[in-house]
């Protein structure tokens, strides 16, 4: 029995002491593990930087690619770095950022870099100096959006300006303002870039590039010569049908009821004091450009018909209304069936006013271009800017439309 006790005396004795060895080891390995748990943690969090930064880098080099398109100034490079730094807003909370954007003019390549730096959770001795990480992007882009609307009038206003549920739709190509973009309630803005030389407000998509540069009129050195000498006077019509040669067509014009009203093939000037088309009227033509001059007012209202293709040759090629400069007053198209206005609107010192109650306008036309001292659009009316070129006949004039839009691309 002795002996039965003193080996279990022993056994205890051995067992106390590997439960202490135990408890030391665990105590000794209990950092380690908490280390090798900090560590894995900051990598997967270093990494996850890593990932945002590529991410910011992509997306601005994009970003200022598309940009390039139309601006080649250094405020191009500058809004590119600044796109990049607020992207990396969250990141700020842990890491120090430093973004940085150049641009080779030769090859249209837009380059983005940024930088992240902190010091890690081993004091900066694991790795040696913290964590230094960099990403980088370049885009390119070969070609620009064509330009479709421009309201050119300088100054601290809104020279495109929409309100109430109205829309301007203009997908692939260029919306510019040469002062203030405004889309005011539940107006919008659609198109494939949007810019203003002052600010941008509303729902406007894609975010418009606001204190870009102006762009000129592209047709300012086009004369407009109006002809002298009346080729018809005074129009009234409330029934039937009539058609009208091209030439000058003086006195009021005035097309009311049913009537049709069918404009053949050249140039039609219309010269004051008034233009008025309204009721249940027609008026249509194809390859005829409309010139008006003199005017105090000129209206399409009602549920007049409106119906134009623009020139096909001749000094007006690819135009289908314009108004002489001396016009300094308003265009208003209010009428639910403007669907075709196929060619270039040209109101160099008018405006030209969009309204109506869910009226489609120019919607059913290949093609339109609009360039006006200011762009109003009022209730629910859709200006519609496709930009089909290849759809028609009608040749598009230089300095709007193409070159169409190449994807912008990453390069690397």
């Amino acid at each position: 029995m002795n002996f039965i006790s003193g080996f279990a005396d022993r056994r205890n004795r051995f067992l106390r002491c590997q439960q202490g060895t135990v408890f030391v080891l665990f105590g000794l390995l209990l950092p380690v593990v908490g280390m090798a748990a900090v560590g894995v943690a900051e990598i997967a969090e270093v990494m996850l930087a890593r990932s945002k930064l590529q991410n910011n880098a992509d997306a601005a080099a994009l970003q200022g690619a598309g940009e390039f398109g139309i601006d080649q100034s250094a405020a191009t490079t500058e809004r590119t770095r600044l796109y990049a730094d607020t992207m990396a807003g969250p990141l700020r909370l842990r890491w120090k950022i430093v973004s940085t954007a150049s641009i080779d003019p030769a090859t249209r390549a837009v380059t983005v870099q940024q930088k992240a730096s902190r010091a890690s959770f081993f004091g900066s001795l694991l790795p040696p100096g913290g964590w230094n990480l960099s990403a980088s992007a370049t885009a390119i882009r070969t070609a620009r959006k064509p330009l479709c609307v421009l309201g050119a009038q300088a100054g601290s206003l809104a020279s495109i300006e929409l309100q109430g549920r109205s829309a301007i739709t203009a997908n692939d190509c260029l919306v510019q303002s040469n002062a203030n973009l405004t889309a005011v309630g539940s107006a919008t803005v659609w198109a494939g870039e949007a810019r203003a030389v002052g600010s941008a407000s509303g729902s406007i998509r894609p975010n418009p590039v606001t204190d870009a540069p102006a762009v000129q009129d592209p047709f300012a050195a086009m004369k407009i010569n109006v002809p002298l000498l009346c080729d018809s006077l005074s129009l009234s019509l409330g029934s039937g049908t009539f058609y009208l040669n091209p030439g000058v067509h003086c006195g009021a014009i005035a097309l009311l009821g049913n009537a049709n009203l069918v404009l053949a093939p050249g140039e039609h000037y219309f010269v004051g004091p008034s233009f008025s088309v309204g009721g249940n009227t027609t008026i249509s033509g194809n390859d005829v450009v409309v010139i008006l001059k003199g005017l105090m007012t000129a209206q399409i209202t009602g549920s007049a018909v409106l119906q134009l293709e623009g020139r096909k040759s001749g000094p007006y090629a690819g135009f289908v209304l314009i108004s002489d400069p001396s016009y300094a007053g308003e265009i208003e198209i209010s009428t639910s069936n403007a669907r075709k206005l196929l060619g270039t609107v040209y109101l160099p010192n008018a405006d030209l006013t969009v309204k109506g109650n869910n009226n489609k306008v120019a919607d059913q036309s290949p093609w339109t271009v609009v360039v006006a001292r200011t762009v109003r659009m009022e209730g629910s009316a859709n200006l519609t800017i496709n930009s089909n070129y290849a759809g028609s006949n009608v040749p598009v004039p230089v300095g709007v439309g193409p070159p169409r839009d190449q994807p912008v691309r990453l390069s690397q």
